[in-house]
């Protein structure tokens, strides 16, 4: 990891041999790094007076009572009791105390650090976390956040360095939103996945593309980037469930998984995470050549009160599933006034320091349209169940009898081959996105649904729209029968 002054300053200070003269500036590398963290720092501030603090730092609403040590041995109990004390004669109960510690701490102090939770809390920072943050500020607030969090939902005391790759525990993907949405063949027999021809690309199919500029306000939209640091693929479980847990996973995201000259595409955050699991199973009766050492991951959902994200990350093609890329890029209608839920899923990934809203300058979504409709050669269908089935409906037994009953299942979308990959049958129209030149399918949007059990003869593409993140291409072909 690159090194900054802050970790050039602190190598230096082991140099010195005047106990006071290092503690001294410790203390104001301390001050430096809190700043540099954003955070309001005071020295000397009164906040447990008549008692002696360090430094206070203030970020939002809470206060860090900080207490440096860089003795010869571990910080024992005696520093823990006085910042204890400190913390009882502060004015707020938004007071948290940190001490810093490069000699690291006794083991009484981290069992007295668990065991005083509920009168007060006192985080514990050693070196090896201390080395971390000097290299990279800006993960100083979410640092302490992931320590305050740990002791108080677990009671333990964390220590580690919180930015190192790890693997996460495998969790169930039964946890997570099915999909309300069937994809079925032509025979109408249900599909885990679609799978064809295609390399890699950026691009993933949806069936309704939000645009965020198109509100009754002046300006356009924001979008928001949330980078995520290297893990495995159960990693990529626990942002599900992080986005999950937010209200932000629908039952209809859309997703694709590309190698060197193949790629799947389904719906559903379950079916995702299943379909990504079932690597080995995917990768049947593909030759050695045609596996590329890393796949590429897309998926795309949408937020109720309008906007969307978009998931990429490369994961590894053999049994360790390394993720060496992940970046979950949003766009929405604006800046929102309550940011917590956005501060939440930053904070648990450890990317506080790295989140900005940007202005969109280019129109968030474009559209374009065929001069002439394009006949499709259909491949598969999307199935929406209807959300109001006759059957449950509160009638009286004259009044259902007298009504005919509807379909309670409708065709909303088809997967087709793609017209434009063999140039003797047409050519790709201006707009018409280049990464779609290897896929041998797409998945296309009905402008008119049907029921299920009535297919019509045929169904042609009339026009497509597009936006793009970080990381992705959403696209929506649009067509009817």
């Amino acid at each position: 990891m690159p090194r900054g002054p802050l970790s050039a300053d602190f190598k230096r200070m082991r140099a010195l041999t005047n106990a006071h003269q290092r503690g001294r500036k410790f203390e104001q590398l301390l001050e430096r790094l809190f700043q540099q963290a954003h955070f309001r720092v005071d020295r000397d501030a009164g906040i447990a007076a008549p008692r002696q603090t360090d430094l206070v730092a203030r970020y939002g609403d809470v206060w860090y009572l900080i207490e440096a040590k860089w003795q010869n041995a571990p910080a024992d109990v005696d520093v823990f009791d006085a910042v204890l004390r400190r913390l009882q004669r502060a004015a707020s109960s938004q007071v948290v105390g940190v001490i810093v510690s490069v000699s690291g701490f006794t083991d009484t102090v981290i069992e007295e650090a668990a065991k005083c939770r509920g009168q007060e809390l006192v985080l514990l920072l050693g070196e090896e976390e201390l080395a971390e943050v000097l290299a990279a500020p800006a993960c100083l607030a979410g640092l302490l956040h992931r320590k305050r969090e740990h002791l108080v939902t677990h009671g333990r005391v964390q220590l580690a360095a919180g930015a190192k790759p790890r693997r996460r525990r495998r969790r169930p993907s039964s946890d997570l939103p099915a999909s309300d949405l069937r994809l079925l063949g032509t025979d109408l027999a249900p599909l885990t996945y679609v799978a064809g021809v295609g390399g890699f690309t950026d691009l993933v199919f949806i069936q309704e593309l939000p645009d965020v500029d198109w509100v009754p306000a002046d300006g356009s939209g924001v979008c928001l980037d949330l980078p995520i640091g290297a893990f495995d693929e159960n990693g990529l479980a626990d942002l599900l469930y992080a986005l999950t847990s937010l209200g932000w996973t629908t039952s209809q995201p859309q997703w694709a998984i590309q190698q060197a000259t193949r790629n799947w595409h389904g719906v559903g955050a379950r079916e995702f995470l299943d379909t990504l699991r079932a690597w080995k199973e995917r990768y049947d009766g593909l030759d050695e050549d045609d596996v590329h050492h890393t796949e590429k991951v897309t998926y795309v959902d949408t937020f109720q009160d309008g906007g969307f994200y978009t998931l990429a990350a490369d994961v590894a093609s053999h049994p360790s599933r390394m993720v060496q890329h992940c970046n979950v890029s949003f766009q929405l209608t604006g800046i929102p006034l309550d940011t917590q839920p956005l501060r939440h899923v930053f904070e648990q990934f450890d990317a506080l320091g790295t989140g900005y809203f940007r202005p969109m300058t280019a129109k968030a979504v474009t559209r374009d349209w065929l001069p002439e409709p394009l006949p499709l050669e259909v491949l598969g269908y999307l199935v929406s169940h209807d959300p109001f089935p006759f059957d449950e409906l509160d009638l009286a037994e004259d009044e259902a009898a007298d009504l005919p009953k509807p379909p309670d299942e409708w065709v909303i979308g088809i997967v087709a081959k793609n017209p434009f990959r063999d140039q003797d049958v047409a050519s790709a129209p201006d707009g018409w996105p280049g990464e779609l030149e290897s896929s041998s399918i797409i998945v296309c949007s009905l402008r008119s649904h049907h029921p299920l059990y009535e297919i019509p003869d045929g169904y042609r593409l009339y026009t497509w729209e597009q936006a793009r993140t970080t990381d992705a291409r959403v696209l929506r072909p649009v067509a009817d029968w």
